[in-house]
């Protein structure tokens, strides 16, 4: 529970609230000084001031304001404001002796002072007459002062003064100045003003509810209490009771799906002119993240193409902060941002538009704070035919420079990539061929900057060259399938071995009874998710039910990688399942890194939207408290990683290094109930696997080169193909 102290931010209370009219009780004057009060609605004229004497001085005023209470009774009081208007002289250039003077002081034995005093309601105009002694020492510039003792001001309001002396000289100019009257933070005002005096307000908050505790209800006052959700430009009420009368101490109940960063309260007493009321504004949760990430939750993002441009509109219980930005959906559904220049503030529930933005079947709209994407919508529903479309398109990006050359980048894994070295087979071919298409006008044309540097984006169709690329691919299926089946009739007993497990129902429940596997590894890079896609893969096969980034980088997308781990961590555990932690060099770096661990060897960088990194605020409670067994599993592949090399807290669970111990890992997965047969059909399954497994990690030898690029047409693998990619290089981790 956390207490709020209320601040006040109160509204413009007009004078008239507290008093009829703006005098003050009583006038007098310094020591000195004789004065006479002469009226409370005179008027006043200043008039034309008048060049200055030259044998006298003339009388001059400064003026002091400060806050006071005039109080009827204990508890009962209202402010008011003290003027003092300071007396003084000046000049005259050239003085003759106070002898030369006597006989010209009569003219300065009496003057007269107006104060004029203005609200917004009412104006009142004061006179004051004041003499001097006939043995003044003229030579005293201060002569005293004038005090005003006090004008009644509104809580919060202001009172607007001009004082002037008569006869007005030009060096003696009306004065001018605002006095602001205090507000119930005022030290004085908390305890003797009846409008300051309100409830306290504690607030408790737990998973369900949030309880608002009303405390503290002065004696004799009622208040009015108003839920509202503060929203640009407008208020709303939350629900059909969000208006309440207090009479007394009480406690609120608010349900924790309408706890929203702008929900907040109005207080105010209940009186009869309700418009003269100050009012109390609240907002207790304002700065909670997780009613920020509620409120996220509850908005929604709609998306709409039309002929030449693309909207976005934002609709949700908080005007949130933010920007929506384009982006362009690939192969393995994450979505990148196409150009810095394109992104709009967010305007709540105004539908805003992207400027030269042409809709195409692979842009999405994103919603993004402080970097971090909170919403995202697509446009592949609205366009007719686009399900089909957005698997080969490729995002060209054309550069002008200032003498009208022309240089292309490819969007490739998330960053932009020369065509020349994105296309890695058929260089030559292939760029040229998408340069023509460009030049023919095959390629669609999404958005350009103006400028001397012009940026040009195009979206360009691979479909022609993906039937070109595949019926070769079919053609060298088939007689690979040809050489495959020829070495195994050669080999009788491998053929018998491979047709017991055809005939063995391999999409059986019954091994391992749709156990639910969340895998966690640091993407290195492209090819070593290759390869932990075959495992995975292979665990498919198996029926295991496996969770995997990989498989899952359109929901990352939208829920960003904490929240997606937290959702698979807790089915997992919640059906028994097993979590898997596979090591390479890139998480071992990632994990030191994490943790602070000096390391003398140069490691690959780990995504920064990696879920192996976010993992470890979940995984690592687990092993420092030794929760961690049963839940964990640690893996390696071990022609990559030694085991060793793992660090030592995550060595407490059973750690299988790849493929050499995939049987008793497969074990493990299938969990504790498994019976001889099924111990059987994994054993086969493994034999298998591990010569996959083998084939794939040989591409991951040092003395092997890394890959430098991937193809440009996007691979489309289906089950039947998991063998064929076991062969893709990897590089080293």
């Amino acid at each position: 529970m956390y207490i709020l102290t209320l601040a006040l931010v109160l509204v413009y209370l007009p004078s008239a609230c507290f008093q009829p009219a703006t005098f003050p009780d009583s006038v007098n004057c310094s020591q000195g000084l004789g004065c006479r009060f002469l009226g409370r609605d005179v008027l006043c004229t200043p008039g034309e001031a008048s060049p200055d004497p030259k044998l006298y001085p003339v009388l001059v005023l400064t003026q002091k304001t400060r806050n006071k209470l005039r109080c009827r009774q204990h508890q009962d009081c209202t402010p008011c404001v003290h003027v003092m208007l300071q007396l003084g002289l000046t000049g005259p250039p050239a003085l003759g002796t106070s002898q030369e003077l006597h006989g010209d002081t009569e003219e300065l034995l009496q003057m007269h002072v107006f104060l004029s005093v203005q609200t917004h309601h009412s104006s009142n105009c004061l006179a004051v007459e004041i003499w001097l002694p006939h043995r003044h020492d003229w030579q005293t510039r201060n002569l005293g002062s004038l005090h005003f003792d006090c004008f009644p001001v509104a809580i919060g309001g202001e009172l607007h003064f001009a004082a002037f002396t008569l006869p007005r000289y030009t060096s003696a100019d009306v004065i001018r100045f605002t006095h602001h009257g205090p507000d119930c933070t005022w030290h004085k005002a908390k305890n003797a003003v009846r409008l300051c005096q309100v409830p306290n307000l504690e607030v408790s908050v737990d998973l369900e509810k949030a309880v608002l505790h009303v405390r503290d209800v002065p004696e004799g006052q009622h208040f009015n209490l108003w839920l509202y959700l503060n929203r640009t430009g407008r208020f709303e009420g939350l629900g059909k009771d969000n208006l309440k009368l207090l009479t007394g101490p009480e406690n609120m109940t608010i349900p924790i799906s309408q706890v929203f960063p702008c929900l907040c309260l109005q207080v105010w007493p209940n009186v009869k002119d309700q418009d003269l009321s100050s009012r109390t504004h609240l907002c207790p949760f304002a700065n909670d993240t997780e009613a920020l990430t509620r409120a996220w939750a509850k908005s929604h993002l709609e998306v709409k193409a039309f002929e030449e441009t693309v909207s976005g509109s934002l609709a949700g219980p908080c005007d949130l902060p933010g920007e929506m930005v384009p982006c362009w959906r690939g192969e393995l559904l994450a979505c990148h941002p196409l150009h810095p220049q394109l992104h709009l503030a967010l305007t709540p529930r105004v539908p805003q538009e992207f400027p030269r933005l042409r809709p195409h079947p692979n842009l999405c709209v994103q919603v993004r704070s402080n970097g971090i994407a909170h919403l995202q919508s697509c446009l592949q529903g609205y366009i007719a035919g686009s399900h089909q479309a957005t698997g080969h398109q490729l995002l060209l990006r054309e550069t002008l420079d200032f003498q009208g050359n022309s240089s292309f980048h490819v969007l490739e894994q998330s960053a932009w990539v020369h065509i020349a070295q994105a296309v890695s087979t058929r260089k030559s071919i292939l760029v040229e061929a998408l340069q023509n298409d460009i030049l023919s006008g095959e390629c669609m044309q999404l958005w350009h900057t103006e400028g001397s540097e012009a940026t040009v984006l195009w979206a360009c169709s691979l479909e022609k060259y993906s039937r070109t690329h595949w019926a070769l691919a079919w053609m060298v299926t088939v007689l690979g399938t040809c050489c495959i089946l020829l070495a195994l009739v050669l080999r009788k007993e491998a053929l018998k071995g491979w047709l017991r497990i055809l005939k063995e129902d391999y999409h059986s429940r019954g091994i391992v009874q749709g156990r639910r596997v969340l895998i966690l590894y640091s993407p290195d890079h492209v090819d070593f998710e290759h390869l932990v896609g075959i495992l995975a893969g292979a665990l498919a096969k198996l029926q295991f039910s496996v969770s995997l980034e990989l498989w899952s980088r359109g929901e990352l997308g939208s829920l960003g990688p904490m929240q997606w781990l937290h959702a698979q961590r807790r089915e997992v555990l919640q059906d028994g399942g097993a979590i898997v932690l596979l090591f390479s060099r890139g998480a071992v770096a990632g994990c030191a890194e994490w943790l602070g661990w000096e390391q003398t060897d140069v490691l690959c960088p780990i995504k920064p939207d990696s879920t192996f990194l976010a993992s470890l605020n979940c995984a690592l409670p687990d092993f420092l408290a030794g929760k961690a067994s049963g839940k964990y599993t640690v893996i390696c592949f071990e022609e990559l990683l030694s085991a060793d090399e793992i660090p030592a807290l995550f060595r407490t669970v059973p750690v299988y290094p790849l493929p050499s111990q995939l049987f008793n890992f497969l074990l493990a997965l299938a969990g504790p109930h498994v019976g001889q047969e099924q111990r059987s059909s994994l054993r086969r399954h493994a034999v298998w696997i591990i010569k996959t497994l083998e084939r794939a990690v040989q591409g991951c030898q040092p003395e092997r080169p890394p890959t430098q690029n991937l193809p440009l047409l996007p691979p489309q693998l289906g089950d039947e193909q998991l063998q064929e990619t076991s062969s893709l290089p990897c590089a080293n981790t």
